[in-house]
């Protein structure tokens, strides 16, 4: 049984006009030009934000004229950075069809409609041609997803040869702890999906991935959430769309996280 219905409903904004309403109101109050700075606190939905994409496409070697899929590409923020600063077409692809509205809003006020596009869809079953990428990227994502080897499958079929894949993501530590819920991504292990970094370095040499550079930023992330106590929250930031229970959901990863139970992983693949 897929649990697709049930990721979705997980991220899905409780009231998306009055989210729409609010980022609008947002938007009317920052310069005519906006860029990934003015809105990191917002669409950068993964640990350590604008810093840990800037530090992902500097691993991934970006560039234009890349043409490259954000596979998970939330609310917009990392597509529209790889637009900003390196240059290259980002192609999004998401399960929340609130998300996608949003990253499009954001993606017409930022100036880069024509760098960018999104659209709804499943990872496991990307609606692309074989071969049309140079990159794909994702952030955050996987965790969700139950069928590894397909998702890892469908991303290297889309890959050109010798294309890039450039990953972030949360793993299991060794022997499989048991983690505290709820964590952004699930309430419960019941959508919670973790492979660990020997297991997920299995599993997409099997797609037909050859990892290239490997980095555990554990470390780098426990000292970004012991920066984030006591700091004054954005206007606009990520507990707008996952509601009053964010708190929670990050407090317990950073704990997780603290303990050992959980890691973070951030690399680069070639589609051989």
């Amino acid at each position: 049984m897929t649990t697709a219905p049930s990721v979705e409903q997980h991220y899905r904004p409780a009231d998306h006009s009055a989210l729409v309403a609010k980022v609008t109101q947002y938007l009317s109050g920052l310069p005519e030009t906006v860029t990934a700075n003015h809105l990191a606190g917002f669409d950068q939905f993964h640990v350590r934000g604008l810093a840990a994409t800037a530090e992902l496409a500097e691993l991934a070697k970006i560039q234009a004229p890349w043409e490259v899929l954000d596979a998970g590409s939330g609310l917009g923020g990392p597509s529209r950075y790889l637009a900003e600063a390196h240059g290259c077409q980002v192609v999004g692809i998401d399960l929340v069809p609130s998300y996608v509205a949003i990253a499009q809003l954001l993606a017409d006020r930022t100036r880069l409609a024509g760098r960018v596009t999104y659209q709804a869809g499943d990872l496991t079953a990307l609606p692309f041609g074989d071969g049309r990428f140079d990159a794909v990227w994702t952030q955050h994502v996987v965790m969700n997803i139950r069928d590894r080897n397909r998702v890892y499958g469908e991303i290297r079929r889309v890959l050109k040869p010798g294309g890039v894949f450039a990953f972030y993501d949360v793993v299991a530590a060794d022997g499989h702890p048991d983690i505290r819920y709820p964590v952004p991504w699930a309430e419960t292990e019941a959508t919670s999906f973790l492979l660990t970094e020997a297991e997920t370095i299995e599993t997409v040499r099997h797609a037909g991935l050859d990892p290239v550079s490997i980095k555990d930023v554990t470390a780098a992330a426990v000292d970004w959430f012991g920066k984030q106590r006591g700091a004054t929250p954005p206007a606009l930031g990520l507990a707008a769309v996952m509601g009053p229970r964010f708190p929670e959901m990050t407090g317990n990863l950073a704990g997780n996280l603290r303990d050992g139970r959980l890691r973070l992983l951030m690399g680069t693949c070639e589609a051989v």
